[in-house]
């Protein structure tokens, strides 16, 4: 089952979001410095990406909703291949980390999480595509 329209535009909100945070010049009115939009943007790419595994897992149909996102990109490699669920995995990952605050690191650089807006895109298209159809398989003898 695709994405529906509500999940399709929050999708497209949220990468429209970032896209927005990485244009913004330096010279941009508001209280974010550029570390901070990249953050930001890094923040808005992860939840794109959750909310595209989802759609495509029907998260909340097969019941789904309430287990976490690791659980649902180990249920992903069953269900749209573990080519697939391998790169969602990874990016996913690299996002976490990059949305997290240290007080000893810089965070992402712009040209990184322009690289992983790229990669998101990418992804999020390649999941629609899958179509991926969430049916539990039977157990052999019930």
């Amino acid at each position: 089952m695709p994405a529906t329209h509500t999940n399709a535009d929050t999708i497209i909100a949220l990468l429209a979001t970032a896209d927005a945070l990485l244009t913004e010049g330096p010279d941009a009115d508001g209280p974010l410095t550029p570390a901070g939009r990249a953050r930001g943007a890094a923040y808005a790419l992860r939840i794109a990406l959750e909310a595209a595994v989802d759609a495509t897992l029907t998260a909340e149909a097969a019941g789904l909703g309430t287990i976490s996102m690791r659980a649902k990109l180990l249920c992903l490699r069953h269900y749209a291949g573990p080519a697939l669920a391998h790169r969602v995995n990874a990016l996913w990952n690299r996002l976490s980390e990059g949305c997290k605050y240290h007080h000893d690191e810089i965070g992402p650089r712009h040209a990184q999480v322009h690289a992983w807006r790229a990669a998101v895109g990418s992804l999020v298209a390649e999941l629609v595509v899958a179509g991926v159809v969430v049916a539990f398989p039977r157990q052999a003898g019930t």
